[in-house]
């Protein structure tokens, strides 16, 4: 299967994309899944099954999960107990995406689930890798590059921070370089789709011991209402653009350079 690429950018640096809804405990939700599966049916047709650990109160318990995946293994929907999301690993442009996940927030209205949506989230991970023998910190802004002691190499370097904005808050995560063996951010759970080329290439990179970087942007939203299809579509166009403006003022003029 040949790799891609994500979004209009010369060469992107976009790895996986998930857009996430965050409800209330919906026990009952096997009861609604032949129904979403129908209806998404058309562009995912393949389902997998499995359970995820849930900590809710002392005792953490597992719960099911279904994974609905598109014929290209490019796109999935993950429907749990708490939480459904839209995962992507190809992307044309964030309307693209949008649009994708307008669809799966339809199907989950014409399915009459009734649930409580506590938060809203839109997570992009971008993935550095460095050309000729940069270091992966010069792709980030200055202010994000770090401190490197006198006769030192850097071997791994994580920074975070948390940026309010009216409606919303965007969390941002640097790793550049990562730590020693690690692709993807931590506490990322990816769902098993096609990998993009920059995602091959930084994973060949990882084997081969030479440094990569990362930057992880996830913006929330509480919405804490019952679920409403046509709402939820404007609150992520709205989302999708904070992520972008933070996304962006995280990059060097390196990085400007050679993925835009």
């Amino acid at each position: 299967m040949p790799t891609t690429t994500l979004g209009t950018w010369r060469k992107p640096p976009l790895a996986y994309v998930v857009a996430e809804l965050v409800i209330s405990p919906y026990y009952s939700m096997a009861t609604k899944v032949p129904g979403l599966q129908d209806r998404l049916r058309s562009t995912f047709p393949k389902t997998v099954e499995g359970q995820e650990l849930v900590v809710d109160g002392a005792k953490p318990s597992a719960q099911p999960i279904w994974q609905l995946i598109s014929a290209d293994q490019k796109h999935g929907v993950q429907l749990g107990t708490r939480s459904i999301s839209l995962h992507a690993t190809s992307y044309v442009n964030s309307a693209d995406l949008m649009t994708r996940w307008a669809d799966v927030l339809d199907a989950i209205h014409e399915a009459d689930l009734g649930a409580f949506v506590e938060r809203a989230g839109l997570r992009y991970v971008d993935l550095i890798l460095p050309s000729g023998d940069r270091s992966p910190a010069e792709y980030l802004a200055q202010q994000l590059q770090g401190i490197a002691p006198d006769g030192a190499k850097p071997t791994g370097s994580l920074w975070a921070a948390a940026f309010l904005f009216d409606s919303a808050t965007v969390n941002l995560r640097v790793g550049a370089p990562a730590p020693a063996g690690m692709l993807l951010p931590p506490n990322f759970n990816a769902m098993p789709l096609h990998k993009p080329q920059v995602m091959v290439d930084c994973e060949k990179r990882v084997r081969d011991e030479k440094a990569i970087g990362f930057i992880d942007t996830d913006c929330l939203r509480d919405i804490n209402q019952v679920f409403d299809a046509a709402q939820l579509v404007g609150i992520y166009t709205d989302m999708q653009k904070l992520t972008s403006r933070t996304f962006k003022a995280a990059l060097s003029a390196t990085a400007n350079k050679e993925w835009m």
